[in-house]
């Protein structure tokens, strides 16, 4: 999709910015949102595991949610950093696994 490669790099950059914003409001509801709503417009092409696929849909639709506090925004997305570094463990492990 016009030249994304599923990495989660830049996502992760985003995410961290979100999780670091709990009370402090740097990023309004709003901005928080249309974030979300573009990390789900993009989840497709995103290289997740496809075990940890629905729970990180789940986390990524509720954060995109309106009427979620600043505090609990902050928690889904530090729940969603845990699931992208599980899903590099994951990836880095089925390399390993198909090089032997």
């Amino acid at each position: 999709m016009f030249g994304f490669d599923g990495d989660t790099k830049g996502l992760k950059t985003i995410l961290k910015r979100i999780a670091s914003n709990d009370d402090s409001g740097k990023l309004t509801h709003k901005e928080v949102r249309a974030y979300a709503r573009c990390m789900l417009a993009i989840f497709e092409f995103l290289r997740i595991d496809t075990e940890l696929e629905a729970e990180f849909k789940i986390l990524l639709a509720a954060l995109s949610g309106s009427g979620i506090p600043h505090y609990d925004r902050s928690f889904i997305a530090s729940k969603l950093l845990e699931l992208i570094e599980r899903n590099d463990k994951l990836k880095i492990e089925q390399i390993s696994n198909e090089h032997f």
